[in-house]
C-alpha cells in the first residue's frame, strides 16, 4: 500500500467553556455552557471527534462521562476520557445519514454534576 491512497483521518475539535453562574448562597453552583462551534455535521467517513474543556473552564470542572442516543447505534465508538478529564474523544463512522444526541456530563471539586446535550449530524459522502 502507498500512502498515496491512504486517506488522512478526520478530526473534529470542539472546544468547550464551562463557568459557573453567578453563586447564590446555600445553593450549589450551576454552569453555563458554550460550544465552538456550536454544532458539527460529520461529511468524513471515520472522523475522530474531540470535545475539549479550555479557559476560562474552571481547573476543577472536568467530563465525567458521555452518553449518545440512540444507544444502539453502529456508527459512534465508546468514549474515552483524557487522564486530566478535560478531553472526551471516539470516533463516528460516518456510513449513515443520522443524528446523535451526545450527553456530556460534567463534575466539580464540590461534586457538584451538570450536563449538556451537543448534536452531532452524521452526513456521509456520496458514494
Amino acid at each position: 500500500m502507498t500512502t498515496d491512497s491512504v486517506t488522512p483521518t478526520s478530526f473534529i475539535n470542539v472546544l468547550v467553556i464551562a463557568t459557573p453562574n453567578p453563586i447564590i448562597p446555600a445553593q450549589k453552583p450551576t454552569y453555563k455552557t458554550k460550544f465552538e462551534p456550536p454544532a458539527i455535521t460529520i461529511r468524513e467517513y471515520d472522523t475522530v471527534i474531540n470535545y475539549q474543556l479550555i479557559e476560562p473552564t474552571p481547573p476543577h470542572v472536568i467530563f465525567k462521562k458521555m452518553t449518545v442516543k440512540p444507544v444502539d447505534n453502529d456508527q459512534l465508538s465508546d468514549p474515552s476520557i483524557s487522564q486530566s478529564g478535560k478531553i472526551v474523544t471516539f470516533s463516528n463512522a460516518n456510513t449513515t445519514k443520522e443524528t446523535f444526541s451526545i450527553k456530556l456530563f460534567f463534575t466539580d471539586k464540590d461534586q457538584v454534576e451538570f450536563d449538556v446535550d451537543p448534536e452531532v449530524i452524521n452526513d456521509p459522502p456520496p458514494i
